[in-house]
């Protein structure tokens, strides 16, 4: 969710240690599955490769809990080492727990999603920014600018103290017109789901969703999680990756952005909230939330540019849904200083992997990507990307603008014939890849892809990073 993060790995021993029954609930079977050994090869090679100190894999099979593993150290100076229970921010992975909360207050008819939030919230009734849906809001289409706060207010008045103070400034285009993705609109999707709910945040995440769901040591507060096992997250020294790591000193704590991006929790509790979103909102043979929450969470209800590598990639309540070949798939990542996160799920085939790691998420894919080929066989398809080339004058005319968010601008120029990129100082090649995808080489570092979306024949928006940079008069 917030900064990047980086971080280097010193010398250490990796361990695998089997998940505590009493704290997953959910167990795993008794007997390592087949495909255990090689798994945990992988997870100890990404962790070298990326230099992150430890992470916590969790995969579910056929809606049940079949493997837990911890790998690493949960902090480098003590050397002490990772186990699967220990509890770490999972950043926007947060963002799906809100979402189920405000879809469970909407099936109870405490909430209107499509309804002004300033009718909710009456110091927003009369403001632009009042004028804006909860659902707007939860799928990121309201117009809303991104920013990423790690340190601010505490206390769990600050969520309403900094929600009741946003203007109208908030704005970068129009709500309703495209995808951009927007901390500050969850957490005020969190605020408005407050007041419809009259109870705090946390209070309703807890008793709506992760209670129920038997998630008994995850929490959005501190000094509770602080109370259990807990694995600190680590970024690199003065020096960069290569001259050590240290732990991220204050701990981030932002209450007003807790929606957005700042549970704590388990690999074991957050497979078993995927088992219970997999199965119409049921675990252990009751019914943690309902099925209609369920329905709101997982229905995508606006196209998300890029896709997160999916087919038709739309937006649902703080998680992508779209589909892999045959597949349909639901996932979401998160950062937060010192730590990553992300939970896959294949719904089709109740098998989902959660991967939360105390420093660099370099290595999550690596294995995410394995779990999911050995305990269910799925391979992600190979698709082939269309060759970049020249845009003709036609195309560039389309193209060529000035495009912001905030403060942050990409321009689009013409130069000699061809499109370049300009952000800050930097001017690069820019070249057309398929019909709405610009393929940007930097002076260093891998292309990046900014994708377009054009009305009229005009690029209106561009989208970099999930983030929409829309066309300046």
């Amino acid at each position: 969710m917030l900064t990047p993060r980086s971080l280097a790995l010193a010398a250490t021993v990796l361990v695998a240690t089997t998940v505590c029954p009493g704290h997953a609930q959910t167990a795993p079977t008794t007997a390592p599955p087949v495909w255990a050994a090689r798994l945990d090869s992988v997870a100890r090679a990404a962790l070298t490769s990326s230099k992150a100190p430890g992470a916590t894999v969790a995969v579910v099979v056929n809606g049940r809990l079949a493997y837990a593993q911890g790998y690493g150290l949960a902090n480098v100076e003590t050397q002490q080492r990772m186990t699967p229970d220990m509890l770490l921010r999972v950043g926007s992975v947060t963002k799906m727990f809100t979402g189920t909360m405000l879809a469970e207050l909407a099936e109870r008819q405490r909430i209107d999603m499509a309804m002004p939030i300033g009718e909710i919230v009456p110091s927003l009734k009369g403001k632009r920014v009042g004028a804006v849906t909860t659902q707007q809001l939860m799928t990121h289409s309201a117009g809303w600018l991104d920013n990423a706060v790690p340190y601010g207010r505490m206390g769990e008045g600050a969520l309403g103290e900094v929600m009741r103070e946003v203007s109208d400034t908030m704005f970068y285009t129009e709500p309703g017109r495209t995808f951009s993705y927007s901390n500050p609109s969850i957490s005020m999707a969190g605020y408005v789901g407050e007041v419809a709910g009259k109870q705090r945040f946390a209070a309703l995440v807890e008793s709506l969703v992760m209670r129920p769901t038997g998630m008994r040591l995850s929490t959005f507060k501190p000094l509770e999680a602080l109370t259990y096992p807990i694995a600190l997250g680590h970024e690199a020294g003065p020096n960069g990756i290569a001259n050590g790591m240290q732990i991220v000193r204050p701990m981030p704590e932002n209450t007003a952005q807790w929606a957005a991006g700042f549970l704590f929790a388990t690999a074991p509790e957050l497979a078993r909230y995927t088992i219970a979103l997999m199965n119409g909102g049921i675990i252990d043979g009751a019914q943690a939330f309902s099925a209609g929450a369920v329905r709101r969470v997982t229905t995508g209800y606006v196209a998300h540019p890029g896709g997160s590598g999916l087919d038709s990639a739309m937006h649902g309540y703080g998680l992508v849904v779209g589909r892999s070949g045959t597949d349909r798939v639901w996932t979401h990542g998160g950062s937060i200083n010192g730590y990553n996160a992300s939970i896959t799920m294949l719904p089709d085939r109740k098998a989902a992997v959660i991967v939360l790691v105390n420093g660099p998420g370099a290595g999550i894919d690596a294995i995410e990507s394995a779990a999911l080929q050995m305990a269910v066989g799925y391979t992600e398809p190979k698709v082939s990307a269309p060759a970049p080339r020249e845009a003709n004058a036609a195309e560039r005319a389309a193209l060529v603008g000035r495009y912001a968010q905030g403060r942050n601008v990409l321009e689009v120029l013409e130069q000699d014939g061809a499109l370049r990129v300009k952000q800050g100082d930097a001017v690069m090649n820019a070249k057309l890849a398929g019909a709405n995808e610009l393929l940007v080489t930097p002076p260093q570092g891998s292309a990046l892809h900014i994708f377009v979306r054009s009305e009229n024949g005009r690029a209106m928006y561009l989208y970099a990073g999930s983030r929409a940079y829309a066309r300046q008069p």
